[in-house]
């Protein structure tokens, strides 16, 4: 008997994940509709995240394609990352064109549709954590940093957008997105800043060695069903071909989905996956610390 209601729970469950999926509602329903569906695979299969069931990770076809934007397929090599990992990597130039924080007008928006996402060793709550220390937030922050430091000024939200409902999490981070735009319009990059799962990868963190120090490789993830599509493309081929270029195996690519993300409101918008969740914290924030670089340089040939 146990064994037929267990089999029976889970049939009527992909059941209404394919029901919720599959949805021919117009308009914003249908986007819920999809939402709902991936938040409730999500949840039960823990495998399941926004690069599930893309093989293929790549650049724009109309791109020049280049050893820069191919996957090197780097996977944990066993080092464990430990609190005192050096982060001080670089230093900005001086002179640096990009002047936005002595004009205290900010020129990026970090924010976190998922802010709740957590890293080594913060595994709480199928690394989800409501404290700052050791999530995406975290990283965030590093970023800010590493982009003030170069005279960049941003702007980093913190809201917990999947907490306590991890349902509806971007159409309540949308809310958010566009009253900070509306806001500020010198903003024209804008990032949602994630982590990837690592259980549908073999449960190995995504590193790369960078100076003989272990850092987390990226992913951007591009919305197929944004009008804006060719654009998004586009910004999200400069930073993989930059960061390539300058820390060759830094980006794993670009994961292509259908559905939207909140990318439509911005041309410069990615989807920043940093690392997963098998990654060590202080893995990630030498990858904040790397990729500042790589957007101020994509940032002065805009």
């Amino acid at each position: 008997m146990l064994l037929f209601l267990t089999l029976l729970f889970w049939s009527f469950s992909a059941l209404t994940c394919a029901l919720l999926l599959n949805s021919e509602l117009e308009g914003g329903k249908a986007d819920m509709g999809q939402e709902v569906g991936k938040q409730y695979l999500t949840a039960a299969f823990p495998a399941v995240s926004r690069s599930y069931g893309t093989d293929v990770r790549q650049s724009s076809a109309d791109a020049s394609v280049n050893e820069s934007i191919i996957i090197k397929g780097m996977t944990a090599n066993g080092e464990q990352q430990g609190d005192g990992i050096n982060m001080e990597m670089e230093t900005p130039e001086s002179g640096d064109i990009l002047d936005s924080a002595s004009s205290g007008d900010p020129l990026v928006l970090i924010y976190h549709t998922h802010a709740t996402e957590s890293y080594q060793p913060v595994s709480i709550g199928n690394f989800h954590s409501v404290d700052e220390k050791g999530t995406v937030r975290e990283v965030g922050s590093a970023l800010k940093g590493a982009l003030e430091a170069r005279g960049i000024s941003v702007m980093h939200d913190k809201t917990l957008h999947d907490h306590p409902s991890y349902s509806k999490s971007y159409s309540r981070s949308l809310d958010t997105v566009e009253k900070i735009l509306g806001e500020n319009p010198s903003i024209c990059v804008v990032i949602d800043l994630h982590r990837d799962a690592a259980a549908y990868t073999g449960n190995k963190k995504h590193v790369f060695t960078v100076d003989g120090k272990t850092a987390a490789q990226f992913a951007l993830v591009v919305g197929e069903g944004n009008d804006n599509l060719d654009a998004l493309i586009n910004f999200a081929n400069k930073i993989t071909q930059k960061a390539n270029h300058l820390y060759p195996g830094f980006s794993r690519g670009i994961i292509r989905k259908e559905y939207k993300y909140n990318q439509h409101v911005a041309d410069n918008y990615i989807l920043l996956e940093m690392g997963n969740n098998e990654n060590h914290i202080n893995e990630v924030k030498l990858s904040a610390m790397l990729f500042a670089r790589v957007l101020e340089e994509v940032l002065k040939e805009m």
